[in-house]
């Protein structure tokens, strides 16, 4: 049944109390798993005794006691495809133990609508046409009531296609083309990530201020870096006249050497290189970097995140390096720290910023379906515009016009962490997603009018 907006409206008061409630509930269950009753055990699901109330007062009092209602009924199910094999899997496996400690929080604080959540992933391969396959087979086998996922733009450009045929809500929360946002944009798909222009607009703008006028690029030969390194070309030139490019590398996605084309950067002789590599490929350039003397020679920026920093430890010295991050573990507010207290314990390591994503995803789609009153996908469609949530970066708004969540890009420096034994970000510099997303009359015009 589809939801109007009279019905949309008649929820709006409650939105706020619900998401609040959501929020709470989940954190009290990641308290108590803290204590010993975590997800599945008594404790955490509650003894049935207070029945949560429609309006969501009663979920604030078992949120308050760390106790709720069992959820009840066929479970609610959240289908997600992203990458668990090749050079980017990094991403995928944080992507599903992100995913899977919002939907244990949610289960042992009394699920969604009263019922339990249940998390379906698939291995998309990082190839279109399998996450194009997948999403299909989880609609239509598995009965999803939302996608999330993947890791890869092209991917998400072909699972939104089947959001759209289907009528299925999809929430990406790591791939990030604008693409999504503005030629291909339909309305069952919600991002939660910066997208491509608003992360390179942000570097763009504050690397414009540097001495450098030499610089160089390399990316990933597919959608997202080839999107992401015009925009900051474009940003960087238009903002500093005296700025040149003087060389630009797209190796393939998964290159395993990528020697030549760092000698070939080093050989154009820049002041600085600017690079959304990631994941795999980003540890492989730094190892293949470092041995040729690379960070001697330019001021390097990237996309330095915690799974690849965890990964590259202390074998290449990064002390001072610049950085940009999506969603890093070290944010100040308290959602974030309950987060990555009930990570921790789960998983014995710090989240990245592909987890903390993918538990954003699932918290939103929670808070619309509770906002809502139903998981129903043009419900979710109705209410999630202009709606605002409570997730790891904070109180967080849905833009209307392109379903773009108003996150910010965060900027900073590499420091060695002696207890976590990596790198992690110190100065973080936050740039709101205001300052960087393309205006409404920029995204009616790109569309065409």
């Amino acid at each position: 049944m589809r939801m109007t907006r009279r019905d949309a409206r008649r929820h709006t008061g409650a939105r706020r109390r619900v998401a609040a409630a959501l929020l709470a509930a989940a954190l009290a269950a990641s308290a108590c798993a803290a204590d010993g009753d975590g997800p599945g055990s008594p404790g955490a699901a509650g003894d049935g005794t207070e029945p949560a109330g429609e309006d969501g007062a009663d979920a604030d009092t078992d949120a308050d006691a760390g106790t709720a209602d069992a959820p009840e009924g066929d479970p609610l199910r959240i289908g997600m495809a992203t990458s668990l094999s090749g050079s980017i899997a990094l991403f995928g496996v944080a992507n599903q133990n992100g995913a899977q400690l919002a939907v244990d929080q949610l289960n042992a604080s009394g699920g969604v609508l009263g019922r339990p959540v249940e998390l379906i992933v698939r291995d998309d391969q990082a190839r279109p046409e399998e996450g194009a396959a997948l999403a299909r087979d989880l609609i239509l086998s598995e009965g999803v009531d939302v996608l999330l996922g993947p890791v890869s733009s092209g991917v998400a450009l072909a699972i939104t296609e089947v959001s759209e045929e289907r009528k299925v809500p999809f929430i990406t929360h790591t791939a990030n083309t604008s693409a999504l946002m503005v030629e291909q944009f339909q309305p069952y798909m919600v991002s939660v990530v910066p997208n491509t222009y608003m992360e390179a607009r942000a570097q763009g703008v504050d690397l414009a201020d540097e001495p450098y006028t030499r610089w160089a690029t390399i990316a990933p030969n597919y959608e997202f870096g080839q999107r992401q390194t015009q925009t900051f070309v474009d940003t960087i030139t238009a903002e500093n006249d005296q700025v040149e490019i003087i060389a630009q590398q797209f190796p393939e996605l998964g290159e395993a050497d990528l020697r030549p084309f760092i000698t070939a950067l080093i050989s154009s002789d820049p002041e600085a290189v600017y690079s959304p590599l990631f994941a795999g490929d980003l540890i492989t350039f730094t190892r293949q970097a470092a041995d040729l003397g690379f960070f001697e020679q330019v001021e390097f920026t990237a996309l330095y995140e915690t799974d690849a920093l965890e990964e590259l430890r202390d074998e290449v010295d990064l002390e001072g390096v610049r950085g940009y991050s999506r969603c890093p573990f070290t944010i100040d507010n308290d959602q974030m720290r309950d987060f990555v207290d009930a990570y921790q314990q789960a998983h014995d390591r710090v989240p990245s910023d592909w987890a903390c994503m993918a538990y954003d995803a699932v918290m939103l789609w929670a808070q619309v379906a509770e906002a809502a009153g139903t998981e129903d996908a043009d419900a979710f469609v109705e209410t999630v515009e202009d709606f605002s949530f409570t997730g790891l970066r904070g109180e967080t708004h849905i833009r209307g016009i392109d379903h773009q969540a108003a996150v910010p890009s965060y900027i900073g420096r590499l420091t060695f962490d002696d207890e976590l034994g990596f790198y992690v970000y110190t100065d973080l510099q936050t740039v709101p997603a205001e300052d960087i997303w393309l205006s409404e009359d920029e995204v009616t015009e790109l569309r065409g009018g």
